[in-house]
């Protein structure tokens, strides 16, 4: 009897070792590594509303970026803009990678005039 309980407790352990090792691994893949890359299309300054817009889209391997990213989030800035003039434009791409897959985020700032 004795010699049972030993091997169903050695299991026990096994199992919780497995399920915490299980749980470590998800908490590292999902908080993923941001990498921000940043510049400035034209001078920060400018009088009038300060507008914003993005757009996202997910990659793979670093092989296979989406396309067209910053045109859409552009085009939202552009959409926040009654009169269509903009200046102080800047754009900031974010970049948060899941091993095999990354998500990009473009973000768009600057003045509706």
């Amino acid at each position: 009897m004795a010699n049972g309980t030993g091997g169903l407790g050695l299991m026990m352990k096994r199992i919780n070792a497995i399920l915490t090792g299980s749980l470590l691994a998800i908490c590292v893949s999902a908080s993923g590594c941001v990498f921000i890359q940043s510049s400035a299309i034209s001078e920060r300054t400018g009088a009038g509303a300060s507008i914003s817009g993005s757009a996202s889209d997910l990659g793979f391997l670093h092989l296979v970026a989406p396309t067209g990213l910053t045109q859409a989030a552009f085009a939202n800035l552009l959409g926040n803009c009654a009169t269509g003039k903009v200046s102080g434009v800047t754009t900031e791409l974010g970049v948060r990678d899941f091993f095999i897959v990354q998500s990009y985020t473009v973000s768009v700032t600057g003045t509706c005039s």
